[in-house]
């Protein structure tokens, strides 16, 4: 007989991300650097969950890339006021389908490091917080 179809197994990385020295910065800010994942998958999902709401305006782009802090970008996500808001708003970032992304492919080798972190530029948030959810997928192994 011919082999089973693939079953996917998804693990979400979750980060808190502080307004304090990340959000409220406007320069460059790693969040998680060459960090090991350890297995093979493919990122599949980027969202930001507010936390802690916003007085002031701000916008910052975070992204996600393979390898070091000038690594591949795999993903990104822009943080708006509105978007920080109301506690418990859900918004999705950009992740490439088929395989690829804004830069490079979405895939990660078991060896591969992940770096996430905010783009030196942007509006600083007066208060406010967020938890980023990284959505990885990898296969299981083929059924007999």
């Amino acid at each position: 007989m011919g082999r089973g179809a693939y079953n996917y197994t998804r693990t979400i990385l979750s980060l808190q991300i502080p307004s304090v020295g990340v959000l409220a910065a406007t320069g460059a800010v790693s969040v998680m650097l060459s960090k090991a994942l350890g297995f093979a998958c493919e990122l599949e999902r980027i969202d930001v969950v507010t936390t802690a709401t916003a007085s002031v305006a701000g916008s910052r782009v975070l992204n996600v890339r393979r390898g070091n802090a000038s690594g591949t970008v795999v993903g990104t996500i822009t943080l708006l006021l509105a978007s920080q808001g109301t506690i418990g708003t859900v918004n999705a970032g950009v992740v490439g389908e088929g395989g690829t992304a804004i830069g490079g492919t979405v895939r990660f080798t078991d060896t591969d490091t992940i770096t996430v972190g905010f783009a030196g530029s942007g509006t600083a948030f007066t208060g406010g917080g967020c938890e980023l959810l990284l959505t990885f997928r990898e296969k299981n192994q083929l059924a007999a």
